[in-house]
């Protein structure tokens, strides 16, 4: 009986194995790097792998100044292998050791033209590559239109341009000529719709930001960049209601149109992110529709991240984002893929400036963030804010969060930074659908390990049948995983609302409820709301079991963070291991909690 329950637990903790939140660091072929104190004499280096039955070689001609070897541990059981590398690591002649791990590179396409794109690596795109590309998101460009089809008719032929051959386009609409052909007959909107969704590791010519994304052509200014204001609230309309997720505007006037703004909340409201430049006057006074509460108004960047001189500015800028400053050499401008000046038969890399410039690269990075779970334009706003890269009166950058309340008139809460942006996500909560299962199966594996655990220790714990046994399955689930199967279940619009905070483990309502995006709050991530509960409900029959089943599932959870994620938890000082101390040492007391209060009296 005792083999089972040893088997039970490691089938278990084997299971979890094939669903990691986060990839570990690989090592070289099962290597070992032990490293000598410098310039120390190969015999004294052959004695000590004779020692210990190794081959110990120089990692390169190079190493022999710094006495940097390595072994192989083909063969050795882990064991033995612990052992091994304890005792040469107490060796007096050896100054560490540790496994030759795998690092690999930030992701760099191999577009030719991308060491020109100076606006990719200030907003740290390569490494933002690293953790999506925007795959399934649908990004509006409402714009001039876009070279993205081959097409002639009365006006002329039009040509997709080379370097949008492998970018994904859905239907859209011409509301200059009302068909359904909104090619670019300007170049200003396929220019845009390149730092979005350029065609990106396709070996030729420029990369885009979210380049699996999908550009949705608009098409609501003429040949020469116009356009009116019935034709764009249209535009926003037509988008919102056809399933789009992002709306780049990179146009705009002086002065408000309520038309527009009532197509922008209509689009708002149905969970669009709306990006606008902000305008090109060199002065205070953003253009709209920047200006609308509903969008996210961006400055323009030169290539030294101050503003450039021609951005429009005001309180209502929200970023900041690189639009380029061609006054400093036409290489600083940004450089996408694009027709000839309103001439669609021509096709090259052209160098253009301004706010226009600015906006889609946030767009474009919006279309990331979203691709990885985040729903909710106000979430999303948050999220690109409390990433940005502040900038402090002497001019120089630090990358630290900080709050829209923060923010100037020149840079709004800071400069775009993609990366930051991608990594602050909480993996727990922010992952893609089809993710959601294996994620909460982490937490759900460990709760109903550590319930095993709790039933074997309390052999006399009674647990009635009926609403007793239901409350306590309840508040298991709720702290440990949240009842994330109901998502998958066709339940109707009023059930669905009323569930919608049980679907969440409780411990992670805090992103909700705080705005906690990349950290854990330190009060729903503790023992205190556990104790409160076991206080206040241990006298009642039925909801002490409620009480004990919520604080034996929020002890899960809180292991689950200790071992399996890389989360760290708000207003604690110092490195991660107090973060993980204080997540352990509330696992523990939740748990003896649990325990104290489920003893038969």
């Amino acid at each position: 009986m005792s083999y089972r329950r040893y088997f039970i637990v490691y089938y278990l903790v084997s299971f979890l194995s094939f669903f990691p939140l986060q990839s570990a660091a690989q090592e070289d072929d099962g290597e070992v790097v032990v490293n000598f104190k410098d310039n120390l004499p190969q015999e004294e280096i052959e004695k000590i792998a004779h020692k210990y039955g190794i081959q110990l070689t120089y990692n390169s001609i190079f190493s022999k100044p710094e006495a940097l070897t390595r072994f192989s541990k083909a063969g050795m059981d882990p064991d033995t292998l612990q052992k091994l590398l304890q005792a040469l690591a107490a060796e007096s002649t050896v100054e560490y050791v540790e496994p030759n791990y795998l690092y690999q590179a930030f992701e760099i396409p191999n577009d030719p033209l991308f060491d020109k794109q100076w606006n990719m690596k200030f907003i740290q795109m390569p490494e933002a590559w690293d953790k999506t590309h925007g795959k399934g998101v649908i990004v509006a460009v409402i714009d001039t239109g876009v070279a993205y089809e081959d097409y002639q008719d009365r006006k002329g032929v039009y040509h997709r341009v080379q370097d949008l051959a492998n970018t994904q386009f859905t239907e859209g609409y011409d509301f200059i000529d009302d068909d359904t052909h909104p090619n670019d007959d300007n170049g200003h909107g396929t220019h845009v719709a390149g730092t979005i969704a350029q065609s990106t590791n396709n070996g030729i010519g420029v990369a885009g930001i979210a380049y699996e994304a999908t550009i949705m052509p608009l098409k609501v200014l003429n040949r020469f960049g116009f356009g009116n204001i019935a034709d764009i609230a249209e535009a926003i309309r037509y988008a919102a209601d056809h399933g789009v997720q992002v709306i780049n505007l990179s146009l705009g006037g002086f002065f408000p149109s309520r038309t527009i703004q009532e197509a922008m909340a209509y689009a708002h409201d149905k969970g669009v992110t709306l990006v606008c430049a902000a305008g090109n006057s060199g002065r205070r006074g953003v253009s709209f529709p920047a200006s609308d509460p509903h969008c996210i108004g961006i400055s323009a960047l030169g290539p030294d991240g101050t503003l450039a001189p021609y951005s429009s500015y005001g309180p209502e800028i929200d970023l900041a984002a690189p639009g380029g400053d061609t006054s400093k050499g036409i290489g600083y401008g940004i450089l996408q893929n694009t027709i000839g000046y309103m001439d669609p038969t021509r096709d090259g890399y052209e160098y253009f400036q301004g706010t226009s410039m600015a906006a889609p690269h946030v767009a474009g990075t919006a279309a990331l963030i979203i691709s990885l779970g985040v729903k909710n334009p106000d979430e999303v706003e948050k999220i690109l804010k409390a990433s940005a890269t502040r900038r402090t009166q002497q001019g120089e950058s630090l990358s630290n969060t900080i709050t829209g309340e923060n923010r100037d008139e020149k840079y709004g809460a800071g400069l775009l930074n993609a990366a930051a942006a991608v990594s602050s996500l909480r993996p727990d909560i922010f992952v893609p659908q089809t993710a959601i299962i294996p994620v909460r199966l982490k937490y759900l594996l460990v709760a109903i390990l550590l319930a095993w655990i709790y039933f074997k220790f309390l052999r006399g714990f009674h647990l009635p049948k009926g609403l007793p046994r239901l409350l306590f399955w309840l508040g298991f689930l709720w702290a440990s995983s949240g009842l994330f199967f109901l998502n998958f279940f066709p339940f109707p619009d009023l059930l669905s609302k009323g569930i919608t905070p049980f679907v969440q483990a409780f411990p992670d309502l805090d992103y909700p409820l705080l705005g906690r995006i990349s950290d854990l709050n330190p009060l729903f991530h503790s023992a205190v709301l556990p104790l409160l509960l076991i206080i206040t409900l241990l006298s009642t029959k039925s909801l002490s079991r409620f009480a004990l089943g919520f604080t034996l599932g929020l002890a899960a959870h809180l292991v689950v963070d200790v071992l399996l994620t890389s989360a760290t938890v708000a207003y604690i000082p110092g490195n991660f291991l107090l973060d993980k101390t204080w997540l352990l040492v509330n696992a523990l007391f939740s748990f003896w909690l649990a325990y104290l209060a489920g003893k038969p009296s």
